[in-house]
This record gives structure tokens, sequence and C-alpha cells, in this order.
């Protein structure tokens, strides 16, 4: 039954259910995807830009494909939306630990979110802070009234610290914000570190991860022209 203001979850055709990656390859390859729009939690150096970069480099996609960075993913999700060229294919990119997965997941029954996998180790997660400041820091003791900018996902990696918390976008935002003086430390990657000329305190160390590269309705249709 129809019932008004509902919608059902988008139907995947059985011959698209668990696709071998070089029918993933080859899918993605196709001259009918004239290109490749990346939508992902930005500025660069996040683990799920990181992600990106390496399904892109592992399909061998590159010179088709384009990354843009967003705020948040939910931003990604609904840029993605927005894509109708003919022929581009939007991929809109999330992570399993992403504290909103859920809500993105049901709020958006006429996307497939989790459509394509990449297994990454996490670019290693660290307490870093600006150089002129390590020196405060006295036999393993941090000031209480540091702030630490944190992503809400990582943020429990602190809990037993008492600073107040300053939320972030994302890790590489966190770092942005610690480059500027806002915060005096971040739970950030190492790439962002490198990036914002951060120093390292403490790693957390680099547990593999599953990140998700969702599509549209419009962008599944695409890929059924392929086969």
């Amino acid at each position: 039954m129809k019932i008004e203001g509902l919608e059902r979850f988008t139907e995947v055709p059985p011959k698209l259910y668990n696709l071998r990656e070089e029918e993933i390859k080859r899918v993605l390859q196709s001259e009918k995807i004239k290109k490749v729009i990346c939508f992902a939690l930005g500025p660069k150096g996040t683990n799920i830009g990181q992600a990106v970069e390496k399904w892109i480099k592992r399909m061998d996609i590159s010179s088709k494909t384009e990354i843009i960075f967003c705020e948040t993913p939910e931003e990604s999700v609904e840029k993605g939306k927005k894509v109708k060229e003919e022929g581009v294919l939007a991929i809109f990119w999330t992570c399993a630990v992403y504290v909103g997965e859920a809500e993105l997941f049901f709020t958006n029954p006429d996307t497939l979110p989790f459509f394509f996998v990449e297994k990454m180790e996490l670019d290693e997660m660290q307490l870093a802070t600006r150089a002129e400041l390590l020196g405060e820091i006295n036999n393993g003791k941090i000031p209480k009234d540091w702030k630490i900018a944190s992503h809400p996902s990582p943020v429990h990696l602190v809990r037993k610290l008492e600073n107040p918390i300053v939320f972030a976008k994302s890790n590489a935002h966190a770092a942005v914000l610690c480059q500027e003086g806002k915060v005096e430390l971040c739970i950030t990657t190492e790439s962002a570190r490198k990036i914002y000329k951060l120093e390292r305190i403490f790693g957390f160390g680099s547990p593999p991860m599953i990140f998700f590269g969702g599509i549209t309705q419009r962008g599944l249709e695409l890929i059924k022209k392929c086969f």
C-alpha cells in the first residue's frame, strides 16, 4: 500500500549484489561513466579523504575522477544528490564509526550509502599541539585549562582527561583550529598534523577501518547501463 509521506528503500537488482572487485573496476572504467565525482569529508588530511584516494587508485579511475571536500558527511550526500549530468557518477563517502551514520542511512532511503567499500588502516590518530606549547607539558601532564579540538567520533579517546572539548567538523579541521590558536590541542591524523605543522604528543594507533561509498538512484541507473 502506498502511504503519503513515506518512501521505500532503494532496491538493488540481484546482479549487483556482492560484486567482485574486477566487476566493480569494469563498471567504473566503462565509457558510459564519463566522470566520477567523490564527495568526502575535508579538508585535506582526513581519513575519509585518504581512503577515497586509495580507492580511486585501486579502481584505476584517476584520470576521470574528482574529489570534492565537504564540511560534513550530510553535505556529501546532499551534493551527491544534486549531480544530474548525463554519464556522471556521484559517490558520497562516510566512515563506519561516524556518529551520525545510522541517522544518515535512515533519513536517506532514496540512496545506497554502502554500495562501495574500502578498508584502510587509519592514518595514525594522535593528540597534537603547536610547537611553542610543548615546553608547557611537564612530566606528561597536560594543563587542565587547555582546550582540545576533536570531531565528535574520536572524542572518547580523551575521555579520561578533564580538559574542555571544542567540537570540530573533522579530524583535519581540528588541526586547523589548533594551528589558528583557537585551541591548544587536537585529535587529528598524521597527515593533517604535517600539513598544519603541529607537533605530536601522543599516538593512539592505526586500527583498520571501513569506509563506505554511497550512490543515489540516478547513480544506480547509470551503473545498470554498464552491465
